[in-house]
């Protein structure tokens, strides 16, 4: 395990998990992926991230975001350091609409950029003194301190670089209805009379337009929400259920391929992957 300390703690749907952490040593993770977005910033100290699409490197007051599925590790040559993350398994449409319609049912997507050091020390000074399971008002100052937190730092993004990869209404239709009904026994056979169109050309379509074939793009809708219901105290079988896989052995397995992680392991230390 890496060599910290912080503050930990769960949120309601779609936010997931909000922590800070310490690292008193320098520390290289592996290679991982999450099954959630993950907005992560320094607060002091560098941390390094790479990626399939290259290295983001932070300094305080920088941050990334992460789309879910993306394989990254994590690091940091400094010998004390401190971050200030959030994962969640979608932009809440109500409360970041623009943020909801720019990232959401998107794969792959890896942002990064700055935000006022002043103001995430305050958020983070906040989020330690008022944001306790103990504290008055715990829970909602942890969700306004989430929210706040993405916005400060997402409000600095401006128009997308380059190329945006489209996806045809039928197909958003389809994510979204894949969102709605993911604790279903869906099959791509059913997710392609939802979009009317063949087997063949529905999982072609998809894979052409999301990068991810339907399964898999169903099954990190399924693990986001297992892992909300792991952090919230769920049972490894009750998260299966809930989260729409057919079976705890098919549950695990996909768990781990996915995370590297067993979901007891996750519900013990959520979201911490493994030093090298």
């Amino acid at each position: 395990m890496l060599n910290c300390s912080g503050s930990h703690l769960s949120m309601p749907e779609p936010w997931l998990w909000f922590e800070t952490l310490l690292y008193t040593s320098r520390y290289q993770a592996e290679m991982h992926r999450h099954s959630a977005w993950q907005l992560t910033a320094s607060v002091f100290g560098e941390f390094r991230f790479r990626t399939e699409d290259g290295i983001v490197c932070l300094r305080p007051g920088e941050w990334v975001l992460m789309a879910p599925g993306v394989l990254h590790d994590a690091g940091s040559d400094s010998s004390r350091s401190r971050a200030l993350q959030i994962f969640f398994r979608r932009f809440p449409p109500d409360l970041l609409p623009e943020f909801a319609e720019r990232f959401n049912l998107r794969r792959g997507v890896v942002r990064h950029g700055g935000m006022e050091l002043c103001d995430l020390k305050r958020i983070l000074r906040d989020f330690l003194t008022k944001a306790g399971d103990s504290t008055p008002c715990g829970k909602g100052w942890r969700v306004a301190l989430g929210l706040e937190f993405s916005i400060r730092a997402l409000e600095s993004l401006g128009e997308e670089e380059g190329p945006v990869r489209r996806i045809s209404p039928v197909l958003l239709r389809t994510l979204e209805y894949m969102e709605e009904h993911f604790a279903e026994p869906l099959g791509v056979a059913d997710l392609a009379s939802f979009a009317g169109l063949s087997e063949s050309r529905f999982a072609a379509n998809f894979k052409a337009e999301t990068g991810d074939s339907p399964m898999h793009c169903l099954n990190s809708i399924r693990l986001g929400r297992a892992q909300s219901l792991l952090v919230n105290g769920a049972a490894v079988e009750e998260a299966a259920r809930l989260a729409g896989f057919s079976s705890v052995q098919y549950f695990c397995r996909i768990f781990r391929r996915n995370t590297g992680m067993t979901p007891g392991e996750f519900r013990a230390t959520p979201f911490r992957p493994r030093r090298k």
